[in-house]
């Protein structure tokens, strides 16, 4: 299984007309709670498994709306066994699992516990998310591809429950992105930080960034 991706980008404007529609589509069987067709829609393309609405501001993935509408056990696994986070958290801060909670649907709440295969102190794995963010701001050759957008950066959180610990974030008019893959040292955190632009030679990168700080990597070094 490829990594999870991340879509970072919520403007419809950056994206074409199709791919918009298709991201409507999503939302739309999420939101009405039309399970069969959200997940023949995801089934057929599973990179909208973790995104909410293009445009919206709740950031209501597919699993928060499960989890909202009290979906059939059956449904929320096929959710889950089509990559769907259970760490995942929507605007106000909430996961699939709180929401199923606040609306009485206790049949989901086992299914819908996080189930980390990597864990670290709050403050530890917030201080590297904050050097993996600045390690993407800092990337000089895409600085006009993140000005002036309202790009969200992976939190690392889901990191913690991705395949590999692995997730794929890439960026439109990249022709390319960041793959990040979180570990540990010694029980502390690092996060290896890849990017390149398919379309560049030359231009991958690497770094790696602990809570002590960023290091620059040879590009294919193993760590």
């Amino acid at each position: 299984m490829s990594a999870p991706h991340w879509i970072g980008r919520n403007d419809p404007d950056a994206f074409q007309q199709s791919y918009v529609e298709a991201a409507h589509a999503v939302a739309d069987a999420a939101r009405d709670y039309q399970w069969a067709r959200l997940l023949d829609l995801l089934t057929r393309d599973p990179g909208r498994i973790n995104a909410g609405r293009m445009g919206g501001i709740s950031g209501y993935a597919p699993l928060h709306q499960a989890a909202h509408g009290g979906a059939p056990i059956e449904v929320v696994q096929a959710l889950l066994d089509l990559g769907a986070l259970r760490t995942l958290r929507t605007a106000a801060g909430e996961q699939a699992i709180d929401i199923a909670r606040q609306h009485g649907h206790e049949h989901l709440l086992d299914l819908l516990t996080p189930k980390p295969t990597l864990t670290f102190p709050a403050a530890k794995l917030a201080a590297v998310e904050a050097g993996v963010h600045q390690v993407i701001r800092d990337r000089e050759d895409i600085q006009h591809l993140l000005d002036g957008t309202t790009m969200r950066f992976p939190p690392l959180e889901l990191l913690t429950e991705t395949p590999g610990n692995e997730l794929w974030f890439p960026i439109p008019g990249m022709y390319g992105g960041f793959h990040l893959q979180l570990g540990q040292v010694a029980g502390e955190p690092i996060c290896i930080v890849d990017s390149w632009i398919r379309v560049v030679e030359g231009s991958e990168e690497r770094r790696l960034v602990s809570t002590g700080g960023i290091l620059s990597l040879p590009s294919g070094s193993n760590v």
